[in-house]
């Protein structure tokens, strides 16, 4: 293949992913898309495709399904587990990438928010990731948010509040946390979409202390990541 008709397909599929969604914030998820399916994420996907289903047949392998266990603690493989924090809803269903499906480029969960919780220091992720706050009242999950949850961004830990349906475009490297769901009226449906096989992390401030940081109103703090210091 010549470099000119690579090129054409490279553009291609750069308009492709731009038309798929209109928006500021779809312009967002599409440039993130088609920038993660490059050499990498294609070497990661090449080897999903070259190996065999267990099931025998040719996609079966592209398939993740609940099999009705009961779900466990601390599970990176199937799709409902228990959650972290008794203020979750349980079980949550969360997909853990190339952990759960080899050869897999995204994780994503769906975890319901029933009361106030705190947690998370300030980190950076290698890939893009999307925060997505929704009320959980189907089949409006616009109108059915009533909530109040506190995000701080960048190295200047720049508070943001978020009192109604959001989407939050996180580009890869960039500073965020901690999240504070400061009020919850009405459940929370909250999605983290991360463009990564596997959630990774790297903790920014490493001397963070939880207890003694200016949240601006209640936190009911949770160990996530590195634990909090102790006064005194």
């Amino acid at each position: 293949m010549s470099n000119k008709i690579a090129t054409k397909e490279g553009t291609s599929r750069r308009s492709f992913f731009k038309k798929l969604i209109v928006g500021a914030g779809g312009l967002a998820f599409a440039n993130s898309l088609q920038k993660y399916l490059m050499q990498e994420q294609g070497e990661v996907m090449a080897a999903q495709a070259n190996t065999p289903s267990a099931d025998g047949t040719i996609y079966g392998k592209y398939f993740l399904s609940d099999k009705g266990e009961p779900p466990k603690t601390m599970d990176f493989v199937s799709l409902n587990s228990i959650p972290p924090f008794p203020e979750i809803a349980s079980p949550q269903t969360y997909f853990r990438g190339a952990s759960a499906l080899p050869g897999a480029t995204a994780t994503i969960g769906w975890q319901v928010f029933t009361a106030p919780v705190c947690w998370e220091t300030p980190h950076i992720h290698k890939y893009d990731e999307f925060l997505i706050f929704l009320g959980a009242d189907l089949p409006d999950l616009c109108s059915s948010f009533d909530a109040e949850i506190d995000l701080w961004m960048g190295e200047e830990m720049e508070k943001h509040t978020i009192t109604s349906t959001t989407v939050v475009f996180i580009p890869r490297g960039m500073q965020h946390a901690p999240l504070n769901f400061r009020k919850i009226n009405k459940p929370v449906l909250f999605h983290a979409l991360y463009l990564g096989p596997n959630l990774d992390r790297e903790v920014r401030v490493p001397d963070f202390d939880l207890t003694t940081f200016d949240w601006g109103g209640p936190a009911n703090l949770k160990v996530f990541g590195p634990p909090p210091k102790k006064k005194g």
